[in-house]
């Protein structure tokens, strides 16, 4: 009995089998079935038992794993019907420590990594939403960047012209220019890139 627990040999059911039956066929044993307790077996008092005794290994990463045909946790070789059971809660351990990562890397803004995470679990809707709100505070952060810089360039009293990359017009910054002014091309009317702006302007005031 894994847990310890002292049962008649008609209240324990099967968990798995000793290492050193592993070259052996297995008896036709089902482990929803009560059954007498024989040393080469590993036997439980009930699910919950089994249970907690595979999260003990599961929990510190070690997950059931393939020998020949047989699943193999924490030096047994489990029944077929406890090696599913493991199998799917070893999943579900490392689907949720994959999402884990994923919180922990919005917190960080590393926005497309966690986007990345969502979608290697099929969390197509999730890896959207992660990726739109990424996009959402870099347009935002970069229009406050907009601002500031051409509050600076108030300040030190500056005057640059910035070419466009369209027409190669010269657009006049001064004091007085607002960012409303800047979003498009006074000469060809084509959308002025607020990132490329940016960089300009940071050369512009000095910024590192």
């Amino acid at each position: 009995m894994v847990c310890g627990a002292i049962l008649c040999e008609n209240c324990q059911m099967v968990a798995g089998y000793a290492q050193s039956h592993l070259g052996a066929e297995p008896l036709p044993v089902d482990p929803a079935v009560r059954y007498s307790a024989v040393p080469l077996y590993h036997t439980v008092c009930s699910w919950e038992c089994f249970d907690r005794w595979a999260w003990t290994f599961i929990s510190r990463g070690h997950a059931p794993s393939v020998i020949g045909q047989n699943y193999v946790l924490g030096g047994v070789r489990l029944h077929p019907g406890t090696a599913g059971r493991a199998v799917v809660m070893a999943e579900d351990h490392r689907r949720g420590q994959r999402l884990e990562e994923a919180r922990h890397l919005i917190e960080a803004e590393d926005h497309e990594s966690a986007a990345g995470i969502y979608q290697s679990l099929g969390m197509w809707k999730e890896a959207g939403e992660v990726r739109r709100n990424g996009r959402r505070q870099i347009v935002t952060q970069v229009h406050v960047n907009v601002n500031d810089l051409v509050e600076q360039v108030r300040k030190a009293g500056i005057a640059t012209d910035y070419t466009c990359p369209a027409c190669r017009g010269h657009i006049r910054i001064t004091g007085d220019t607002t960012l409303a002014t800047l979003r498009n091309c006074q000469y060809c009317g084509s959308v002025v890139q607020t990132t490329d702006l940016v960089d300009f302007l940071t050369r512009v005031v000095g910024y590192p």
